[in-house]
């Protein structure tokens, strides 16, 4: 049942999101990249999971709207992680505020989706 499965694509989506926002907090308080590195690449890896099977999904009839949504939101969080994994080519820290940012995109997008999901 689509519902059943966009309701598991959706925890891990947040599963991963709340890993990746943990880790970036650690940066903050001072830990080191290259720690984390390994922990960036799997979230990038297990959210490009999620991706690919959410862009297979059909949605039920009246739900095309909300899962475009998620499908928009899952594909900013996945560009956030990927924006944080352009540090460990060129060293530029920018990349985690420009990563955070898109963090806090994604997560509007998300609270748009559940606020849609609430008036159904």
């Amino acid at each position: 049942m689509y519902s059943r499965r966009m309701q598991r694509h959706v925890q891990r989506i947040g599963y991963n999101v709340n890993r990746f926002e943990g880790n970036l907090i650690l940066l903050r308080g001072g830990r080191d990249p290259q720690e984390l590195r390994d922990e960036f690449m799997d979230i990038e890896r297990s959210l490009t999971r999620v991706f690919r099977d959410i862009s297979s999904e059909i949605p039920d009839p009246g739900l095309a709207d909300l899962h475009n949504l998620i499908f928009k939101a899952v594909g900013t969080y996945l560009e956030a992680v990927r924006e944080c994994l352009r540090f460990y080519d060129d060293g530029d820290d920018d990349h985690f505020v420009h990563s955070g940012l898109m963090i806090n995109e994604a997560n509007e997008l998300m609270n748009q989706a559940a606020a849609m999901f609430n008036g159904l």
